[in-house]
């Protein structure tokens, strides 16, 4: 079972150190993500496929259109990876499969090494992910609905 408490601790640490590590990173608002979607004429439902954004600009409000920012989305990882990308494990949603090909050179993943021994960080487009896949499996995850008050399972 996923350990949820960690996992934001780990992308916490993983934001942290991309500040530091990206010039231009920024990790917008919730109303910049809708804006961000908007000028790139996307739905809303993709806004959480993204986690954060490399300015091509000095600051947010000097974005104007897609040419002055990229979409991150983060995978964190405590293992040690010294030849990194090399043996990081991650998963990824069918949206975020969907942008990385639609969006290629706008939209990328961004895979965070925090182990102290090999801390880094490599952007990757999906061209780039495609030479770097050793194996891919699709898993289905599922939600059910919730029981209804008075009413019986079956």
């Amino acid at each position: 079972m996923p350990d949820h408490d960690a996992n934001r601790k780990r992308e916490k640490r993983g934001f942290e150190f991309l500040n530091k590590a990206i010039p231009g990173f920024y990790v917008p608002t919730s109303g910049e993500k809708d804006q961000l979607l908007e000028m790139l004429g996307i739905s809303r439902g993709f806004k959480q496929t993204f986690d954060a954004i490399r300015l091509a600009v000095p600051k947010f409000s000097d974005v104007k259109g897609a040419k002055d920012f990229d979409l991150i989305e983060l995978k964190t990882t405590d293992e040690c990876l010294p030849n990194l990308p090399h043996g990081f494990f991650f998963g990824m949603t069918e949206n975020e499969e969907m942008l990385l090909k639609v969006f290629e050179g706008k939209y990328f993943l961004c895979l965070v090494c925090l182990n102290e021994e090999s801390p880094g960080h490599c952007l990757v487009s999906w061209k780039e992910l495609q030479t770097l896949i050793q194996n891919k499996r699709i898993q289905y995850q599922i939600n059910l609905r919730a029981k209804a008050k008075g009413s019986a399972a079956g």
